[in-house]
């Protein structure tokens, strides 16, 4: 997995097809690495096993690229957009969750592919893979606790664990609200509701931790 991505030979594949590869794999691989089916993979991607192999050589091969892609996502197009400027944690963290509601709108099958492999990970551990995990982990984490207030918090109250327990909530809502397979007219038409009943949630964490 040392490799980077703008060098490996996928990305002398017409984009288009690309994505088709790279989604069509991270779909099959959120049920797991041994359960999922290359067979699969290729119907859905539209190209042959033989080419599917010339670009990633094995399945395994396949697995860790689709894995670095997903976690350069994350830092792409979820870390580096969070305001660093904003000192209200509660604030930033709801504007973490908008824009993790976008990006599982966007890439459907990321985070449970994530969940996936890290759920995996924590049986059969592999260190490449567990460095992935480690900074992406590391880097949102740092992006949460930057510049933060903390005088804003009522006494006694331990801003990192503020922090977790604002995540849990928020993440568990979104979790429980994204349906990977919902259409773009679906997911206009929720939108809105998820927006104000994620700020009912927020409302009361606020209520709870702030003076």
């Amino acid at each position: 997995m040392e490799e980077s991505l703008e060098a490996h030979k996928i990305m002398s594949m017409e984009p288009e097809k690309r994505e088709r590869v790279i989604n069509a794999a991270m779909m099959e691989f959120s049920k797991g690495f041994k359960s999922a089916c290359t067979d699969t993979i290729v119907r859905e991607a539209g190209i042959s096993k033989g080419l599917l192999f010339h670009y990633f050589g094995t399945k395994r091969g396949l697995y860790n690229f689709i894995l670095q892609n997903a976690c350069e996502i994350i830092h792409d197009e979820y870390i580096v957009l969070v305001d660093v400027k904003q000192m209200d944690i509660i604030e930033k963290i709801w504007q973490m969750t908008l824009l993790k509601m976008d990006l599982s709108h966007k890439h459907p099958a990321l985070f449970d592919f994530l969940a996936k492999a890290y759920m995996e990970l924590q049986e059969n551990p592999d260190a490449e893979m567990a460095k992935y995990f480690a900074k992406t982990r590391s880097d949102a984490v740092d992006k949460v606790l930057e510049n933060i207030d903390v005088s804003l918090f009522k006494d006694g109250v331990d801003p990192k664990k503020a922090a977790n327990i604002v995540l849990w909530t928020l993440n568990g809502y979104s979790a429980s609200q994204i349906n990977s397979s919902m259409d773009m007219e679906d997911y206009k038409t929720e939108y809105e509701r998820y927006l104000e009943e994620i700020k009912e949630y927020i409302a009361i964490l606020r209520k709870t931790m702030y003076k």
